[in-house]
Order: structure tokens, then sequence, then C-alpha cells
């Protein structure tokens, strides 16, 4: 008898809603050419599932579902131009042999041969290692290790102009830069959260592990070649009009993955001839069937096993795409995500919303006399000290470095000054490692009625530079709106 074991994961991740305006279709000028049927020739990432791929000739993954939407509505046709490599398929839209590539991130250097389109879909990237490796938060903690960077891809560049210093190399691909961490060829690969998840599920490389951020997430849109740039106003359009249904449907389908697919022919047989047998021996077929139960019994256990170090798996990486791996305060990418970039957040007349900036005073000091390890145990401290001091309704978050976040919900400035004022004196008050006598700068801005949070975080940015230019250990207000 023969054993077929399926393990299917629906990742419970929803994609990133794609900020843009809606364009009304009166506005949209097209050119003559292309209200006909036109042909587009395109090439695409032959290996980084679940994005795109190459398969049996056959163009798959997210970006395949994009492509057929574009096709069902508009003019356009699309005709696929296999590769072999991502450094291929950018070498072909320089030559001109593709006209289009429906997925990758807008950079200084291939804005020499590409327009984009709007954005349509985002990603966090992260660093992968082996799970005896330390943790890391992010490049600036590499250190002396090795890091595999895809050739060809957008991180290499930015890893070279904003981390000179850090070793790397470059390999193929995404799943040839797992294989090189699992062969211990390099101790870290940085690369797209979602397609590094999936590998490992496919692979069932469990003892990987994310290690931390890895620099900025991706921005992903389509890019046209030189000459080609009419065709941006109907794919815009296009795109900017996919409604969220059809987004979540996309990103499901693809992430919806079988692991284990297993046929043990011999057993098969073995339990054919044990059937024979059975007719004239009554305890050879009980002995059968009782070894047989043992073995299901063993591989129960061991599919078991397995769906527990997915779910832990799963429950590390939600946890770690929101919250500081440090002070286990939420994180930047939760704080843009959830207020700054969320252009709904916008203050209604019955509500009051105000927003602190927070920095650590001479904090660099700290760290090049006492040391990171006293740094990071204040960041925690002082962390403990910021939640003790707000109301359960007010988000705290680390922005990054020695600065911090509040948002305070259904509060008045006079309200937000006395809670900076309690902060203050709650440092001032407390023991921080290494006896430092630890104080803070304060900005404040208070959300105006139909004022996107982004405006009102750079108002509060600006008190808090102006906090600082007043002599630090200081609360500024900004009273633009007030």
């Amino acid at each position: 008898m023969g054993y077929r074991f399926w393990i299917i994961f629906l990742c419970i991740c929803s994609p990133l809603s794609v900020s843009a305006n809606r364009l009304a279709a009166s506005n949209l000028k097209a050119d003559d050419s292309l209200n006909s049927t036109q042909l587009v020739r395109y090439c695409v990432d032959p290996n980084w599932l679940p994005y795109e791929a190459i398969r049996e000739g056959k163009h798959v993954g997210i970006s395949s579902d994009y492509i057929r939407y574009l096709e069902s509505h508009s003019s356009l046709k699309f005709s696929l131009v296999p590769t072999s490599s991502w450094t291929e398929t950018l070498s072909f839209l320089q030559s001109g042999r593709c006209d289009l590539t429906p997925l990758l991130n807008k950079t200084v250097s291939r804005e020499q041969f590409l327009h984009f389109s709007h954005v349509y879909f985002r990603s966090p990237n992260v660093l992968v290692s082996l799970k005896d490796q330390p943790f890391l938060q992010g490049f600036e903690n590499i250190g002396s290790r090795t890091l595999a960077v895809p050739k060809g891809y957008r991180l290499a560049e930015y890893i070279q102009h904003y981390y000179p210093s850090v070793r790397t190399i470059t390999v193929a691909s995404e799943p040839a830069g797992l294989e090189a961490v699992l062969d211990k060829r390099v101790d870290l690969f940085v690369g797209s959260m979602f397609s590094v998840n999936a590998y490992i599920q496919q692979t069932g490389f469990n003892h990987l592990k994310i290690a931390g951020w890895g620099g900025p997430e991706d921005e992903l849109r389509m890019g046209v070649g030189l000459g080609h740039e009419g065709l941006l106003p109907i794919i815009n359009q296009v795109l900017d009009n996919v409604d969220e249904l059809e987004r979540i449907r996309i990103y499901q389908k693809w992430n919806n993955i079988a692991i284990i697919d297993e046929t043990n022919y011999l057993l098969i047989y073995q339990v054919i001839a044990a059937t024979l047998l059975v007719i004239f021996l009554l305890a050879i077929r009980t002995y059968t069937i009782s070894r047989y139960n043992r073995r299901l019994t063993d591989k129960n256990q061991q599919l078991e096993v397995l769906r527990l170090q997915l779910e832990q798996s799963n429950a590390e990486l939600e946890f770690l795409s929101t919250h500081d791996p440090l002070t286990k305060l939420y994180n930047r990418h939760y704080f843009n995500r959830q207020f700054v970039h969320d252009n709904r957040l916008t203050l209604s007349p019955e509500s009051s919303i105000c927003l602190v900036m927070i920095d650590i005073d001479f904090f660099k000091e700290i760290n090049d006399t006492l040391g990171h390890s006293i740094g990071d145990s204040i960041l925690k401290e002082l962390s403990e000290v910021l939640q003790h001091c707000v109301r359960e309704s007010d988000v705290v978050a680390r922005w990054g470095g020695e600065e911090f976040v509040i948002l305070c919900h259904q509060t008045s400035v006079d309200a937000v000054k006395s809670l900076c004022q309690r902060i203050a004196f709650a440092i001032k008050e407390y023991q921080f490692s290494g006896d430092v006598q630890l104080t803070c700068s304060f900005g404040i801005a208070k959300l105006a009625v139909n004022e996107p949070m982004q405006s009102c975080f750079e108002r509060a940015d600006k008190a808090l530079y102006q906090a600082k230019a007043l002599g630090r250990n200081q609360v500024c207000v900004d009273e633009t709106h007030l």
C-alpha cells in the first residue's frame, strides 16, 4: 500500500494595497495606435516564485495573473520571450528584444533603459541564516559575515551604496542563495520574505530562519522599454482599477503550496503479497496489519511535528514583520503601513489624534563610551518606561536607532504635553544600565481635520528638531493647526 501525504499551507498575510489615485477613463488619452490590438513582447525572472517563473516554457506566478488581467481589460496582447536568468532578462530589455517586464523595482540604473508603471505590489525583504546563527536586526550588524545577493537585483545596488563594508557574493537566483546558506558557503542571504517563505515550505528546510530585516521593502512595478512608454497610460489605468478582492485572490492562489507527495511503491508490493498470504495464514495477516498500524502512527507523528514547526515559523514571521526584535515594540514597518501610508487615517470632527516623536539625547556618545551592549539595554529599559506611562489606547513604536514615536487617540495637545513631562520625569527617576543619566527630546503635533498622517508626522519631526536646537531635554509643539 502507498502513502500520499499532502501538507497545504496558506500564508496569512494580506497583500499590501497599492496606494494610487484612481484615474477616470475620460482622462486617459492613449495613442490611436493603442486603440487596436497591440502585441507586446515581455520577459520575466525565470526563477522567482511565487512572484514569477518559467515552468515548462510557460509563465507562472503572481505576475502571470496580472498579465492575463491586463489582456482581458485592455487591447494589449502579450507574447512571452523566454530567458534563462534575471540577468539575461535585463539584457533583453536593454537591447530591445523585450518590450516589457511585469514585476521589478525601480532603480537609477534601470531608469536608463526603462519607464515604470505605478507600484502595484509591495513586499518586505529579510536576512536568512541557519538556526544556530545569532539574530541580526539589519545590515548594520552583519559585521564580518558573508552575504549572498541575487545578481541584478536592486538589493545589490542598495548594499553597495549604503553598506559598502559588507562582504557580498552574487548568486544566480534566490533559491541558489538559500542553498548557499544551507551548504555554509555563505553566512547570510537577503531576499523577498514571500519567496523565501515559499521556498522553505516547498523544500522542507526548516533549519533556516529569518535573521533580520533586509533593507527597504520591494515596491514592484511594470517596466517598459524605451520607445514603448505609450503603453504606460493603459497599464496604469488597468492596474489602478484592480479591486482588492482580485488582488487577494491572486496572492492567495500563488501561496497555497503542496509540500509532500510521496508514493512508496515497494510498500505497495509488500501489502499485495501480504493480502495474498492472508487467505492462507491468519497469523501473518494479523502481523501485517499491526506493522502497518505502527508505521502509520509514526508517519502521523512526523506530520504533526512538521505541522507544529510550520506554525511556529509562521508565528515568528508574523511577529517579526510588525515588531522591533530588541524592544518588542511595534516597528517602523508596522507604523508606516498602519498610519503613515494609509491615507484613510484622517481626523474627523468627533476625534482627536496627536503624534509624539522622541529622540534620546546624545545616544551616540553612550554607545561610543559604554559600548553597544549598554546601549541596547538602555533602549529596552526606555521602552518599558514608555509603555508604563502611556494609555492602553496609545500606540508606541520604535522608529529606528534611538527614535521612538507615540500615537495618542482621543486626546488634546495639553494632555500630550503632560504625558511627555511624565515620561521625562520617569526617565529622570529610572536607574538605567551603566548609571547613565538619560534625557530625551520631544516633538508634538496634532492631526488636523482631513490632514494625511504623513503631513502630521513631518510636523512632529520638525518640532523634535526644534527641541534639539533649544538644547535638548525639551518638549516642543508644532502650532501650525492649533
